[in-house]
């Protein structure tokens, strides 16, 4: 009797958490997004890695095409980890060590994710954003599958 029960809790389980993962709705994507042609990845994390892997998807998605500079882009999407590297101007060091610290803007990326952010091209502010685990030992990394699937569940509320 208790394996039986086990058995119908574990199929419950699995029915009623694949429902929920079916009916996730996503945050809308910005319209200027579907308008756009090009895009730029901007990479804040200094993993060369993450970036191809990003350009990957891109590539094979084959929605957007990868251009190499930001005034060149519709959309910039933003790779953001744990582990933040930002620029700093001439004006701010001293003998090379930057005056002042000053932690990344927004909320930080919890340790062994990757965050994927759209850039307003004019503003620079983020505009959306999707958070995945980072697993670059598999071949499809899913980097965008957050930012695709908020795109194809937009587009299927036109149609409707």
């Amino acid at each position: 009797m208790k394996v039986f029960i086990r058995i119908v809790a574990a199929a419950l389980l699995v029915t009623f958490s694949s429902a929920t993962y079916a009916n996730k709705t996503y945050t809308p994507v910005p319209s200027f997004v579907f308008n756009a042609k090009t895009v730029f990845i901007e990479n804040k994390t200094g993993d060369a890695t993450l970036q191809h892997a990003v350009y990957l998807e891109f590539a094979r998605w084959g929605r957007l095409e990868v251009v190499e500079g930001r005034e060149k882009a519709d959309v910039i999407i933003s790779i953001s980890g744990p582990n933040h590297v930002r620029e700093v101007p001439a004006s701010e060091t001293s003998s090379g060590y930057p005056l002042s610290l000053t932690a990344p803007e927004g909320d930080p990326v919890p340790v062994g994710m990757t965050r994927i952010s759209i850039l307003d091209p004019k503003t620079g502010k983020s505009v959306w954003f999707s958070q995945r685990k980072t697993d670059l030992s598999q071949s499809h990394t899913g980097f965008l599958d957050g930012l695709r699937s908020a795109m194809e569940q937009q587009e299927s509320h036109k149609r409707k």
